[in-house]
């Protein structure tokens, strides 16, 4: 379980743990977000998001592809800095690198420059003026496999590359309480954290160079931290929602539609579940029963079983409590028609085999089918296997592909992660003041491109 810690210079360290969640990666450094766009439509803040897609390989053979999702936002003035970011709704805080920091991780990353902003304050976690040479509280944000130690600044986001250019006449930022005021209504005022000590592991795989979190206020070391939060309260979107859409083909584009859901992409009526556990900072929903091919699995039945699945747009993954995880592989795995004219790159696309079904507690039923649940392998033969077996070793076929997640109470311990399998198939809609996710079937355009999936469990990095 990661923690967060602040560190005071002249008090004792401070601990927030933040609860856990899981973060996809990409590993391909080379590919910047050129085609992030912005736009304003019926009063609604779009982004569009860039799928990266990066080859899984097996004997120099691409059997798969990871894939990560990110948009651009700008900060400072009067030289808008550029920077790509996961919209991710498992984190709390807005994070960038840091030009102070030297190491190689950050530096093949664009990185915060502070000098070339005129809005910038650099504050404390609660937001006290910080002094030129004075002594400053970090953060330290533990990934499981790495870390991020930085510090934070008070600055202006904007989503749009234009939307501040300018510097206000009047600027009597440089104090802890007058920020310049704004009249774009994509641009926002926020403490952002700068990240000044990246380690290798895992953060050399990020294409993206931060994250944009999109958590409840109970992820935020406060509430100045949060994005959304801090979008509603200043009043500059229609609607305390905001709906997401990742595409399953080359010819779509994802988004992220901030102030209202965007109908082109849903069909049919939304249908609301609330956020358990509001107060943890997830969007999570508790499961009533989950199915195999109709036959009910024992794990979340009963009145006690509090299973619950954090809906999580920052992961490519299917996370799955150990306690169950080897009962739904093996079950699942036994319902498997494995295609034998198998092309290599046709993905699991129409796979043969068992639904794998959640009711929530309304009585919605979000289900997934082989395709959504199943990733490509490299079938593996042992040593001591027939002449005729080993031929055939390297073969492509499907598997599930379930990762273990155990975190203790009060988040786990039948805790699901829903990424990009539940994302592809069901837009999702979140309601800031209702406290509840809306779910709704994704229109996808019709055609014969190869879905963009994963082999076998990514590495992740646990927030």
């Amino acid at each position: 379980m990661p923690l967060f810690s602040v560190t005071s210079p002249s008090a004792s360290s401070t601990s927030f743990n933040l609860k856990t969640l899981l973060v996809s990666l990409a590993v391909a450094l080379s590919i910047r977000c050129a085609c992030a766009d912005f736009e304003v439509v019926d009063g609604r803040l779009v982004v569009t998001l860039q799928r990266q897609r990066v080859p899984v390989k097996s004997d120099s053979r691409t059997v798969s592809y990871k894939s990560a999702y990110f948009g651009s936002i700008w900060i400072g003035a009067p030289e808008p800095q550029e920077f790509s970011v996961v919209f991710d709704t498992g984190s709390g805080h807005v994070i960038i690198p840091s030009s102070d920091c030297m190491a190689g991780t950050c530096q093949i990353h664009r990185r915060y420059d502070r000098k070339l902003s005129d809005l910038a304050v650099d504050v404390d976690y609660d937001g006290t003026l910080v002094k030129p040479g004075q002594p400053r509280d970090q953060i330290t944000v533990s990934f499981g496999t790495g870390e991020v130690t930085g510090e934070f600044v008070h600055e202006t986001l904007c989503l749009g590359e234009k939307s501040l250019t300018r510097v206000p006449d009047d600027l009597a930022a440089k104090n802890e309480t007058s920020y310049p005021e704004l009249q774009d209504v994509d641009c926002l005022q926020l403490r952002v954290v700068l990240a000044t000590e990246m380690t290798q592991e895992p953060f050399q795989s990020f294409a993206f160079d931060g994250v944009l979190g999109l958590g409840l206020e109970g992820l935020a070391l406060a509430p100045e931290f949060n994005f959304f939060g801090q979008m509603v309260k200043s009043g500059r979107i229609r609607e305390p929602v905001f709906g997401v859409f990742l595409a399953d083909n080359d010819d779509e584009e994802s988004e992220i539609s901030i102030g209202g859901i965007n109908p082109e992409h849903v069909t049919g009526n939304l249908t609301w579940a609330p956020v358990a556990k509001a107060d943890l900072g997830y969007w999570q929903i508790r499961i009533k029963t989950i199915r195999i091919d109709g036959k009910i699995v024992d794990f979340c039945s009963g009145l006690e079983s509090d299973c619950r699945a954090v809906v999580d747009t920052g992961t490519s993954l299917l996370a799955v409590p150990t306690r169950v995880v080897d009962e739904l592989h093996t079950t699942l795995s036994g319902t498997l028609v494995q295609d034998p004219n198998f092309v290599e790159g046709a993905g699991c696309k129409g796979l043969v085999g068992a639904p794998l079904s959640f009711e929530l507690e309304d009585g919605f039923i979000v289900t997934l089918k082989p395709e959504d649940y199943s990733r490509q392998t490299v079938e593996q033969v042992a040593a001591n296997s027939t002449a005729k077996e080993k031929e055939k070793k390297g073969n492509i076929i499907c598997r599930p592909t379930l990762m273990p997640l155990e975190l203790p109470a009060p988040l786990g311990p039948k805790l699901f992660i829903w990424g990009e399998p539940v994302l592809r198939q069901y837009y999702t809609v979140y309601d800031w003041d209702k406290k509840r996710i809306g779910f709704g079937t994704s229109v996808h355009i019709t055609d014969e491109y190869p879905s963009d999936v994963e082999a076998g469990t990514p590495e992740s990095v646990v927030v």
